[in-house]
């Protein structure tokens, strides 16, 4: 544990200084025409690196599945510039999809946070929940996130808020559970606490973006997460 420990403060005094913390902005969430497949996209500059960087992902609103998920990060490009290569690389899938341009989507619900660099107490701890009404339709309808611990085999438990672990969350709207962890990815071994960031919906179909908190150069990064759901 403490040779982990070790090794990436070794990595915090190589990196150049950094606004603490990835936050990556969302830069256009879109619906394809017939609401099937929606488009998530976003953007910011990484914490250490500096870099420029921009992802892009593609869910099936029907199944909930992620079509395509990809990253390109660059060394001297602006963020825009790498959004807009990115979106060139996947022109084809975006064009089968319906999301050259498709829809672009205003949220229904869209969380400010009040500092640009993320801290953990901004997210649900494990064994904790948080309940928003969205208004979805004509109605507010209760949004749950909750949040417990699962096995996980992240390097840095040191770097994890004190008495905290690794842990999962699920989703619930209204009384349907949209998503639920039952094992944590390899990109989540460190996350811990999480929150729901915003919520975009067209007829039935709906977006959620939420943020999950995991270890940083400096501080917890609050990565982006996508899910999708047809809503009953």
């Amino acid at each position: 544990m403490r040779r982990h420990l070790t090794a990436l403060l070794a990595l915090l005094a190589l990196a150049p200084v950094a606004e603490a913390g990835n936050r990556p902005d969302v830069r256009r969430v879109a619906f394809s025409p017939n609401s099937t497949r929606a488009l998530v996209v976003t953007g910011g500059v990484q914490d250490g690196s500096g870099f420029s960087a921009a992802a892009l992902t593609v869910v099936d609103t029907g199944t909930g599945r992620t079509v395509r998920a990809v990253a390109e990060v660059s060394q001297t490009g602006t963020v825009a510039g790498v959004v807009a290569s990115l979106l060139r690389r996947e022109r084809s899938l975006l064009a089968r999809s319906g999301l050259t341009p498709g829809r672009t989507s205003r949220p229904v619900y869209a969380r400010r946070f009040p500092v640009l660099a993320p801290v953990w107490t901004e997210g649900v701890a494990a064994g904790a929940s948080a309940t928003v009404p969205v208004r979805l339709w004509t109605r507010p309808v209760p949004v749950r996130l909750s949040v417990r611990p699962l096995p996980s085999s992240c390097p840095y438990p040191d770097l994890l808020p004190e008495g905290e672990r690794p842990a999962g969350f699920t989703l619930v709207v209204g009384g349907q559970v949209v998503h639920a962890d039952r094992v944590l990815p390899a990109s989540r071994q460190c996350a811990t606490r999480y929150a729901l960031e915003r919520v975009d919906v067209r007829g039935n179909r709906a977006v959620f973006v939420l943020r999950a908190y995991t270890v940083g150069f400096e501080g917890p990064n609050a990565e982006p997460l996508v899910v999708a759901a047809t809503l009953r």
